[in-house]
């Protein structure tokens, strides 16, 4: 038992060590020169892609009889392209 009870607490001690992570602030980590400037990032995102498409005229059709039902579709061609308007 005595055993038990020194190996549980070792490995708690080993597991709060490990999640220990305290950081310094940054202001005491990081100096900054008084001739250093400061860059300014500006990230542009694209706008979003449109596709606009009229939807089939019924491609699905559904048949039931004494024999049971019968599914039948139709090929629907997709094509996709890139607008390159600027």
């Amino acid at each position: 038992m005595k055993k038990i009870n020194c190996l549980l607490s070792v490995s708690v001690l080993l597991i709060i060590a490990a999640c220990n992570d305290e950081k310094k602030p940054a202001a005491a980590t990081t100096k900054q020169s008084p001739t250093e400037t400061k860059k300014e990032v500006i990230i542009v995102t694209p706008a979003p892609t449109v596709i606009v498409k009229d939807p089939p005229a019924k491609t699905t059709t559904i048949v039931l009889d004494k024999n049971g039902v019968k599914v039948g579709t139709k090929k629907v061609e997709v094509i996709i392209k890139k607008n390159n308007n600027k």
